[in-house]
């Protein structure tokens, strides 16, 4: 697998377009962790860029492939354009 997690900056941004993509799907971020023998923490963690380290990267990879890499960067995209807005109306 090639990393491609450098489009996305790990955060809360990140970690709510992921449980938003699996809410869409009719899944949860949760019960995907837990079909897929990963611990809802190290989710967490990896999606929140607190497991920054070789298994952290390859969880966040097979969580955005899971959520679907598409929909992930277009809601990623429009959320990180809307956050940036917000700070020119709060100017």
């Amino acid at each position: 697998m090639t990393p491609r997690t450098e489009e996305f900056q790990p955060g809360a941004i990140l970690h709510e377009v992921i449980v938003g993509a699996f809410r869409a799907r009719g899944l949860t971020f949760e019960g995907w962790c837990k079909q897929n023998g990963m611990t809802t923490a190290n989710g967490r963690n990896a999606t929140f860029g607190q497991s920054r380290g070789k298994i952290g990267k390859a969880n966040l990879e097979r969580i955005i492939d899971a959520a679907g890499r598409e929909f992930v960067a277009e809601a990623y995209r429009r959320r990180l354009a809307d956050h940036y807005q917000s700070f020119g109306r709060a100017s």
